[in-house]
């Protein structure tokens, strides 16, 4: 028999095309798959690098990463809102799954949890959230490099200056449900500090 699909595509107020429900969705539905058609490789291959670029790939199980064949519309076409009603999970082939109630006609939105280096502004938001911070990604400075210490055991310490922001981030954070975001500051946080000088971290 012949199935309504429970999403539909088109443009949105937010930013080019999204995503939108065309029935109920509950804590805990899937609403869509990630990439419905996808290539999947090894997250050191030249290919994923350079796709990492598009910012549509997804990292699967910290070794390979989905990159979206986007002639197939997909979940790589949610928006980012500061206030998601679904997250993206990258187990598997990677899906969209509803957060917080979604009704027929809302679109559907995911929080990018973008991390980056010396580009503050790099990333404007405009998804209208009356919690919207004003821009999609968390940037991390050299400034705020100089004030975490990674010690002889592999310890991160951290000066109150620079704790304080990071708790203010992960208070946020958590109340959206988006806590893994937090890993992603800590790598990209060690990765600065043993970075060669001069050089730039690539972005999450």
């Amino acid at each position: 028999m012949f199935r309504l699909s429970p999403v539909e595509f088109h443009d949105s107020p937010i930013a080019g095309r999204g995503v939108f429900a065309r029935r109920q969705f509950r804590p805990g539905d899937v609403v869509v798959a990630f990439a419905p058609k996808q290539e999947r490789v090894d997250a050191r291959h030249p290919q994923a690098i350079t796709a990492a670029e598009t910012r549509l790939t997804l990292l699967s199980e910290e070794r390979f990463v989905i990159i979206p064949d986007t002639s197939v519309h997909g979940g790589w076409l949610c928006n980012h809102s500061c206030d998601p009603n679904a997250s993206v999970f990258s187990d598997g082939e990677g899906r969209v799954q509803c957060t917080r109630p979604i009704s027929p006609g809302e679109e559907v939105t995911v929080f990018y949890g973008w991390v980056t280096h010396n580009e503050p502004e790099r990333d404007p938001c405009h998804c209208g959230s009356p919690r919207c911070r004003g821009f999609i990604n968390f940037d991390l400075s050299d400034e705020d490099a100089e004030h975490a210490h990674v010690l002889e055991d592999n310890r991160v310490v951290l000066e109150e200056v620079l704790e304080r922001r990071l708790a203010e981030y992960g208070a946020f954070l958590r109340s959206i449900g988006q806590e893994q975001v937090q890993q992603a500051i800590a790598n990209t946080l060690v990765r600065m500090k043993l970075r060669k000088p001069g050089s730039v971290v690539c972005a999450y």
